[in-house]
């Protein structure tokens, strides 16, 4: 909700740029977190962010 926000006030403001950056970062978010076993969207926030480090250390 708050990359939504983001995009929706960067392009009220001229700036579409930013607003491209932004969907762009709530993207890879996903796939990170998808990739490292969270189901993106959806759980725990607190889960989510166990297994992103998790999934960075291993790397």
């Amino acid at each position: 909700m708050k990359t939504r926000l983001t995009m929706r006030v960067a392009l009220a403001l001229g700036l579409p740029g930013a607003a491209r950056v932004a969907g762009r970062y709530r993207r890879l978010a996903r796939e990170v977190l998808a990739s490292a076993g969270h189901e993106a969207g959806r759980g725990n926030i607190i889960s989510a962010a166990g297994f992103l480090v998790l999934w960075v250390v291993g790397f």
